[in-house]
């Protein structure tokens, strides 16, 4: 089964647990980029605030072609409790993921607020099959094996694909 990890970063914490998850189970990575490139302070004054209001940041890439794959996997950080500008575009860009089994995941330093229920629905707009959601502080990030229970759902993605 192949799977496309989707993600966005920006201080890293995102970034290595899309890297422990694709390492783990053989899935492509696709970081998208905001092109904003935002400083720590202007995340805060200028990102969360677009974060609240649902809004889409210009991104790289543009299009994100997933038609090759089985599923789907796309993570955030949460932002204000919100997934980030970059993550909003990133599903938006999403060629191909109708009708495709999804996994969302979210990292934070503690709270996801509402981030795994907006990235389900609009997913699930998107005509996605969302299968699971998984949210990661920041310090079970850097815990060995702390990934597992998100390694888990997209192994569990696989095992559905097989018993079809």
């Amino acid at each position: 089964m192949s799977v496309c990890i989707v993600y966005h970063s920006e201080t890293g914490t995102t970034r290595t647990a899309a890297g422990q998850v694709a390492a783990a189970t053989g899935s492509d990575l696709v970081e998208v980029k905001d092109l904003a490139g935002y400083s720590k302070l202007s995340m805060y004054l200028k990102g969360a605030p677009r974060a609240m209001q649902g809004k889409r940041a210009d991104i790289e890439p543009a299009v994100i072609d997933v038609s090759g794959y089985d599923a789907v996997v796309v993570g955030t950080p949460v932002w204000a409790g919100n997934p980030t500008p970059a993550v909003n575009a990133a599903v938006a860009a999403l060629v191909g993921i109708e009708g495709k089994a999804a996994v969302v995941f979210c990292t934070s330093g503690g709270a996801p607020g509402k981030t795994l229920e907006t990235m389900k629905a609009m997913l699930a707009d998107r005509g996605a099959d969302v299968r699971g959601e998984i949210s990661l502080t920041t310090r079970d990030v850097e815990k060995p094996g702390a990934v597992g229970p998100l390694v888990d759902l997209v192994r569990s993605l696989a095992k559905e694909r097989i018993g079809q």
